[in-house]
């Protein structure tokens, strides 16, 4: 299913916007309720951040892009299998690169939407610590979880893969070149 740049972006940058509404509004709400929809939040930064990332960054560095598409996560490569599973449903953004740049610039651009997604739910941390640190804290303890099976899995099959991997064509391309 090919979706619009403007479409993708947007989707994205009203999901962030109302996720930071939603989670600093959480301020008036009781307990039982609170924890739910914090998570949620955290999940929505988590998701929302990963696609406008790459676009911020690649089209700063001059890589242009043709269309978003719906498809599997990366982890559904992953052989776990519940989390295999659950993660091969194609209801993943995904940007489709129509001008690649240099490897370096390839990388940032790659690189960007692993890191966007392993941080940025900390801005729900930090909102939520200001009226619910027993929240916060359970949310900063999934977000170093996170972090930690996103940097890994990412390397192993995902965009920081893809990021190395671009790099590894410079290192190629100057070693040919020096050898001729």
């Amino acid at each position: 299913m090919r979706i619009p740049l403007v479409v993708g972006n947007s989707i994205s940058i009203i999901a962030i916007v109302l996720t930071l509404y939603i989670a600093t509004a959480l301020r008036d709400f009781q307990n039982p309720i609170r924890f739910p929809i914090l998570l949620l939040c955290w999940f929505s930064m988590l998701y929302f951040t990963h696609c406008i990332s790459h676009y911020i960054v690649g089209r700063i560095l001059g890589i242009e892009f043709s269309h978003y598409r719906l498809s599997k996560s990366m982890l559904s490569k992953a052989n776990l299998p519940i989390v295999s599973k659950l993660f091969s449903a194609k209801v993943f953004l995904t940007l489709i690169i129509k001008k690649r740049k240099s490897g370096s610039k390839m990388f940032a651009m790659f690189i960007s939407g692993p890191l966007a997604s392993m941080f940025s739910p900390l801005v729900v941390v930090a909102i939520s610590y200001g009226f619910d640190k027993t929240s916060a804290a359970i949310l900063l303890v999934l977000t170093v979880i996170n972090a930690t099976f996103s940097g890994y899995y990412s390397y192993r099959l995902g965009c920081i893969r893809k990021g190395i991997n671009s790099l590894k064509n410079i290192c190629d391309t100057v070693n040919n070149r020096a050898i001729d």
